[in-house]
């Protein structure tokens, strides 16, 4: 169901998808260090990611890396282009943004990107949203080819935002989800990996599949 933040979110991607040049646009901010933009760009180089799975990537490893100057920049500035109001959900994220550790920005890893592709281009054919597989499988179950890979993985999907920042900004603020389980598991300093995938959607437009996981065993 879409609330009033979501509303004005569609609202104003109506508005930058009109401009190519503008839905894709990445504000600079002198704020950050010109090697931490570099470090968190770690999508950068992988062909099989589009610019704007390699721009999630960008912007959650931002908000890891620097909570309180993500928070500062790339969100204030969204928000106040956005313009809506500023809830308790927001400010939550303010004050969890302000409070985290500092962490290494996520590493990709290609089974997880294809994985995610794989399920943002299963749920656009077949129309529907969660975490279930087209032949019904659950997460765990779609996931147990991963056990002997990872201790964790985590799966966030977003419906609806065609661009990157509007992406990893709806699912930080977590909007109407008392538990924040997208936000919690965006900022978990446990998970070191990620795999992300955007895909067309013939209800929502378009949906995305973020993977993050941890442990990599020898």
């Amino acid at each position: 169901m879409l609330n009033r933040l979501k509303s004005a979110f569609l609202v104003f991607h109506l508005l930058i998808l009109l401009s190519t040049t503008q839905a894709q646009k990445i504000t600079p901010f002198a704020n950050w260090s010109h090697n931490d933009l570099q470090r968190a760009n770690t999508g950068k180089t992988i062909k099989e990611l589009s610019f704007q799975e390699k721009k999630v990537i960008f912007y959650i490893n931002l908000a890891r890396m620097n909570g309180e100057l993500f928070a500062n920049t790339y969100l204030k500035d969204y928000m106040d282009e956005v313009k809506v109001s500023k809830n308790k959900y927001y400010r939550s994220l303010i004050k969890d943004l302000k409070e985290q550790p500092k962490m290494e920005p996520l590493e990709v890893k290609e089974d997880l990107y294809k994985e995610a592709i794989h399920h943002a281009k299963e749920m656009g054919r077949i129309g529907k949203k969660g975490h279930r597989s087209s032949d019904a499988k659950s997460f765990a179950e779609r996931m147990k080819k991963f056990e002997k890979d990872y201790d964790k993985i985590k799966e966030s999907n977003q419906y609806g935002f065609p661009d990157a920042l509007s992406i990893v900004v709806d699912l930080l603020i977590d909007d109407d989800q008392e538990s924040l389980r997208h936000r919690r598991m965006l900022l978990d300093p446990e998970l070191e990996f990620i795999g992300v995938g955007i895909r067309s959607h013939k209800k929502y437009r378009v949906n995305t599949s973020i993977l993050l996981g941890n442990g990599v065993k020898d």
